[in-house]
């Protein structure tokens, strides 16, 4: 059962998210501050936390920070829940190293849905070992070189067209769609909107040469290596 700590300073909120996280079969704790979530953190550790950022004390941008600088935190999903609803705002969560931003007032079914979103994101990232060679058919690929070889030949790729191929190469077979691919190759220096998604993709067909049909269009839906 997936463990979940939300962070909110309003009693209410902390008792509507735990009720209807607990319905979906979420553990949860909830917290009216942020020192206290840390304090417990440092024994029990979430698998996803649900913060907002007006908090007393210290804020939740200012727990996100600390949680991205530390070791043992900086991997636990984040999830900003806020009244600060401005676009800077959000640009700023995330330029934190938050994974999903929702305003207040807010769906419970939407904040479901982004749960189980960076949840199951999180179980992709967790399952390949960053050192483990990536092969599929005359392809490649070193996770810690940055390095990609087609039928024994390095390949020049850009950062995020790297990150796409590892995450197609990771899972052959799964059909990811556009926001997918978004959600699971943004990073601090890698900036990707839905609309380039489809430019990455026909650069790399063109860098892979032979086995560009590998990576196969699923019409309306997305992108994906086909099954070996």
């Amino acid at each position: 059962m997936p463990k979940i700590f939300v962070v909110d300073d309003e009693k209410d909120i902390c008792e509507i998210l735990k009720l209807n996280l607990e319905k979906n079969g979420f553990e949860t704790k909830t917290f009216l501050s942020a020192e206290a979530a840390l304090s417990v953190m440092k024994t029990e550790k979430p698998d996803l936390l649900i913060l907002d950022i007006m908090l007393g004390g210290m804020d939740g941008l200012e727990l996100c920070k600390t949680m991205r600088a530390t070791d043992e935190f900086k991997l636990i999903p984040i999830l900003f829940l806020s009244a600060k609803s401005n676009e800077v705002d959000k640009v700023l969560g995330l330029e934190l190293g938050a994974d999903d931003y929702l305003s207040k007032p807010f769906s419970i079914h939407e904040l479901i849905a982004r749960v189980k979103a960076i949840l199951r994101r999180s179980s992709y990232k967790a399952e390949i070992p960053k050192s483990e060679v990536l092969v599929y058919k005359g392809i490649e690929l070193w996770p810690d070189k940055y390095s990609v070889f087609v039928d024994g030949q390095e390949i020049s790729l850009t950062k995020t067209e790297f990150e796409i191929l590892k995450l197609f190469m990771q899972y052959p077979g799964k059909v990811f769609s556009r926001d997918n691919i978004i959600d699971s190759v943004r990073g601090d220096d890698v900036y990707v909107i839905d609309r380039t998604v489809d430019v990455h993709v026909m650069n790399l067909r063109k860098k892979l040469g032979a086995y560009k049909t590998a990576i196969k269009t699923y019409s309306g839906v997305g992108y994906g290596l086909k099954a070996r």
